[in-house]
């Protein structure tokens, strides 16, 4: 269970760190250990390492090392997320702050740029909203 929430916070934090928001809506499906978004984006975990890539082209690799994250992106940007309590912490290299909530089935992002993400999962699907 950890490791699958886990996991989609490091999706979410990649979108957060490799690509703008957008506004509409993005939904993310579980197939076996992949993880394929509707926006073109794919994540795989094997072993300890998560492989994403981004249908922009850029891909990152996200690690688990203790209670900390490291996602380093072929863009150069570099994040860190760590849990304390019930609420996960991410920084990033250029200076974006978020912190992530779980609500129930529901997870709530907030940046210090101002921008909220709510993901939903109902099945196995997963449905995510930015402003």
């Amino acid at each position: 269970m950890l490791n699958i929430i886990l996991r989609n916070v490091l999706i979410v934090s990649t979108m957060l760190t490799l690509s703008a928001f957008a506004s509409a809506q993005t939904t993310h499906t579980t197939i076996g250990n992949i993880t394929f978004g509707s926006d073109g984006s794919t994540a795989q975990t094997i072993g300890g390492t998560t492989f994403i890539n981004k249908s922009d082209g850029t891909v990152a690799i996200a690690q688990q090392v203790g209670k900390t994250t490291f996602i380093n992106s072929s863009s150069g940007i570099t994040s860190t997320i760590n849990k304390v309590g019930n609420t996960g912490f991410i920084n990033t290299n250029n200076g974006t702050t978020s912190t992530i909530n779980k609500i129930g089935n529901t997870t709530f992002i907030n940046s210090n740029t101002g921008s909220t993400t709510t993901i939903h999962k109902i099945g196995n699907v997963f449905f995510t909203n930015s402003n």
